[in-house]
């Protein structure tokens, strides 16, 4: 639901809808904001812990998105602001959610691998929140968001973080309860970073769906 109808125009949009055709321009600050958050953030927050010591494989895995990533973000602050249109600036700011939140997510796994080793139930706990998390943005972006529902759009907000607090809280407490070692540090920073993963995962979600969104609905700017 990319489109929205051929007969609606800009005025009578709701104003969520509005905003969310509307991409902010890049500006210099916009651009060493978005070069904090990949150096900082990513490379060295998420990128030491996934490159020193520990399983190689996850390092392996992340290693494509980290670089793709970083290039683009070189060509970016090499590009002048005049030649950088809104919409490909907020693709941009939508894929440094997305790999963000994929490595975040890689890093929690690696995490819990280092105490428990490879626990499918873990894993799938793991892996099952960040799909329903990831879901729910998507859902409130493609169906929720172009139906203008405000009851709708609180049930599905709170749905959402609750299904995403059930399977990976109930499964570190309980790993909580057992391990009364410097492993509970570990466990502790798996939640966290899968809980950054969560929240990077929105960044991607709303900037790419912008993205398309303003693409697939250019007509609507005819009648403005």
């Amino acid at each position: 639901m990319l489109r929205l109808d051929t007969d609606t125009t800009f005025k009578k949009l709701p104003r969520d809808i509005k905003r969310h055709l509307i991409a902010d321009e890049a500006s210099s600050q916009d651009k060493w904001s978005m070069l904090f958050c990949i150096v900082v953030l990513l490379d060295l927050i998420c990128g030491i812990p996934l490159f020193v010591n520990g399983e190689k494989t996850f390092t392996i895995i992340a290693l494509p998105f980290m670089i793709f990533i970083n290039l683009w973000t070189i060509i970016l602050m090499f590009t002048k602001l005049d030649k950088i249109s809104a919409t490909y600036f907020g693709l941009y700011k939508g894929g440094t959610g997305a790999v963000s939140s994929i490595c975040y997510f890689i890093l929690s796994l690696k995490y819990v691998y280092s105490v428990l080793g490879y626990n499918p139930i873990f894993m799938i706990a793991s892996l099952l929140t960040y799909f329903i998390v990831t879901l729910g943005f998507i859902r409130y972006y493609v169906i929720v968001l172009p139906k203008r529902s405000k009851k709708e759009k609180r049930s599905a907000s709170w749905g959402t973080y609750l299904l995403t607090i059930g399977p990976g809280l109930g499964y570190i407490i309980a790993q909580f309860m057992f391990h009364f070692s410097d492993s509970i540090v570990n466990l502790f920073m798996s939640y966290i970073y899968l809980f950054l993963a969560c929240f990077f995962s929105y960044m991607g979600v709303k900037f790419i769906h912008q993205y398309l969104f303003i693409k697939a609905n250019q007509h609507i700017f005819n009648g403005k």
